[in-house]
């Protein structure tokens, strides 16, 4: 961390949070690492291998250890150095006031001088924060609640975070930056001539100022893909929403009995809203978990209301992973575009890598390692290049951007189209009286896009394509889906060659509850000799398509180089995976292949 420069302020950059490796700025992206056991002594170097495998599997390259009161041991170190993984690290503070008499500081600091040094000597440490949520939260409803009170506790902040740990990190190490708080709206002035070189902003900015990093939970489902009301900041290290685990993940804890969607044990082990309390029949809370899960579900997607009542169960949980995955989506999107923006957005980390345990949670990896959508959605995302749509509800506008993580300039096209869900291309027929024919033709546009930076491709006016005509209108958006595809030349980051990268997304002017889908006929086959999974989509455009191992085999825990992705008709896609545990003979000629589409099936 070090003083913003009159280049940045000159191109609209605030004082405010970025990393650096070998002196150039990069963006990070990752996620937020959270026990992956409630005993520690259970977690092995192989248990975290396997999650740092799926870490650089997915694109990231940095974890926040989140303080969640256990220090993580040196072997995690060990592994993220081999694998290139930054870890931004924490002392385990958190939401919380706390004391500040000789006798606890004494002990404060001889612990974080331990700790720097037991880890100091790691290339993945990336960032020393004094604890969680301490600034954006804590302060706050101390403001909020006792104002009165604000400038006690706020110095009391500053002899435990600044005062006491920051020495502690900078006596101890060299070249780690120290931040006090995991969320903060970064330093008021720095200056290292100073035994305490930061002064801390808090809420002394301008309007329109962006200094800090932020965390967003939203869960009022009606505002999750309004962009508008995400925060504009220098980096997004927390965001998130829950999602049930696979079906195969619960039925290794529950009986047969307990499997659906709002038994006794799933509610139970929904922390979401916690109790507040000792008490661990705490329904009332629980349940408000378990209904915003549920809304979601409806508000945005075909409501599975299938015959069979395990087969209903699964396609509930799945489809709770699928707004999950959508939510971040946009999320992910709207920061990655920032790298562009006068905010200058540099990171972006979702709030959470793993699982705890089989529970509703804000996971993107179950507790035995398989993937959730979110992980897979992620890992596409994360990619070095990629074409991003993004849709403003209040000005009805869709801009189509390019987003870049290269350190160089990078070049290429993009071409973009509307299809209706059968797979035709629309915007080509003549008579302006046929549905689809005022959408505008199949494009291809040539673009730059300078290094670390986005670059906005072209605009589309929604509602002047479809107005605003409700759900039986001629042509109100249920029958169109938007999809673009990037295709750059760039040079990869400590590579001398120029590399092609590909990407394709989406976007439809409807939520997929109301869209007028076909089915598009999906099947998918295993090729014994090349060892790979053959899917193809028949008749018609597939979306959230994804791949899971037969019913009768939960015993194996696979996961795939590619999932929960958007086929059109005609296409074919052939499916590396990875087998973690299990696996009985055969397993490979029962893969099972759906898409959102299923959930309009009543079997």
């Amino acid at each position: 961390m070090g003083a913003v420069t009159e280049e940045d302020m000159g191109n609209g950059v605030a004082n405010g949070r970025h990393f650096e490796v070998n002196g150039h700025p990069f963006y990070a992206k990752g996620s937020n690492f959270i026990p992956p056991d409630a005993f520690w002594p259970r977690v092995t170097p192989a248990r975290i291998k396997q999650l740092l495998d799926a870490v650089v599997s997915g694109n990231q390259n940095m974890l926040r250890l989140w303080s969640s009161g256990a220090y993580a041991p040196d072997f995690m170190y060990d592994i993220a150095d081999e694998l290139g993984i930054f870890l931004w690290s924490e002392f385990e503070f958190g939401d919380a006031l706390y004391p500040v008499d000789v006798e606890f500081l004494d002990d404060v600091r001889e612990e974080a001088e331990y700790q720097v040094r037991r880890i100091n000597h790691h290339p993945s440490l990336a960032i020393w924060a004094g604890g969680n949520e301490l600034e954006n939260l804590e302060l706050y409803l101390v403001n909020h609640s006792a104002p009165e009170q604000y400038e006690r506790y706020k110095a009391e902040y500053e002899t435990l975070f600044i005062d006491t740990l920051l020495p502690a990190v900078y006596d101890n190490s060299r070249g780690i930056t120290y931040m006090p708080s995991s969320t903060n709206n970064g330093y008021l002035s720095i200056n290292f001539s100073e035994p305490i070189p930061i002064k801390q902003r808090y809420q002394n900015k301008g309007p329109g100022e962006v200094h800090g990093n932020t965390d967003y939970y939203n869960y009022k489902t009606s505002q999750a893909f309004n962009i508008s009301a995400y925060p504009v900041g220098r980096f997004s290290n927390e965001f998130g929403f829950q999602s049930m685990p696979s079906l195969a993940s619960w039925q290794r804890v529950l009986p047969a009995d307990e499997l659906y969607f709002n038994s006794t044990t799933i509610m139970l082990r929904n922390h979401h809203y916690p109790s507040g309390s000792l008490n661990t029949s705490d329904f009332d809370h629980s349940s408000n978990g378990m209904r915003e899960m549920t809304i979601a579900v409806e508000m945005y997607y075909p409501i599975p209301n299938k015959t069979d009542a395990i087969g209903n169960f699964s396609a509930w949980i799945w489809s709770t992973q699928v707004f999950q995955a959508d939510f971040y989506k946009s999320q992910m999107q709207f920061y990655r575009v920032g790298v562009g923006k006068p905010e200058r957005q540099l990171g972006c980390l979702y709030w959470q890598l793993e699982d705890i345990w089989q529970a509703p949670t804000w996971a993107g990896i179950e507790y035995e390692g398989r993937w959730k959508v979110l992980h897979n959605v992620a890992k596409d995302l994360y990619q070095n290049v990629i074409v991003v749509p993004l849709w403003n509800v209040t000005s009805g506008l869709l801009s189509l951007y390019v987003v870049s993580d290269l350190w160089t300039e990078v070049t290429g096209s993009v071409s973009f189209a509307w299809f209706d869900w059968a797979g035709n291309v629309l915007g080509l027929l003549p008579a302006p009286d046929i549905p689809g024919a005022g959408l505008p033709a199949p494009q291809t546009l040539d673009f730059s896009v300078g290094g670390l930076n986005s670059t906005l491709v072209t605009l589309l006016n929604v509602t002047k394509l479809f107005g605003n005509a409700t759900e039986g209108g001629e042509n109100d958006g249920r029958g169109a889906i938007f999809v673009a595809t990037v295709t750059a030349r760039g040079t990869p980051v400590n590579m001398n060659a120029t590399k092609t990268f590909t990407h394709i997304n989406y976007w439809t002017p409807t939520p997929l509850g109301k869209a007028a889908l076909v089915d598009p006929g999906l099947s998918v086959g295993y090729e014994a000799v090349s060892d790979t999974f053959i899917v193809e989509a028949r008749t018609g455009t597939s979306v959230w398509t994804w791949l899971s191992a037969g019913p009768e085999d939960n015993d194996v825990v696979v996961n795939f180089e590619d999932n929960g992705f958007l086929m059109l008709r005609g296409e074919v896609k052939r499916i590396k995976y990875h087998i973690l545990a299990g696996g009985r003979e055969g397993w490979r000629y029962r893969m099972t292949v759906g898409s959102i589409w299923n959930n309009t099936l009543e079997s």
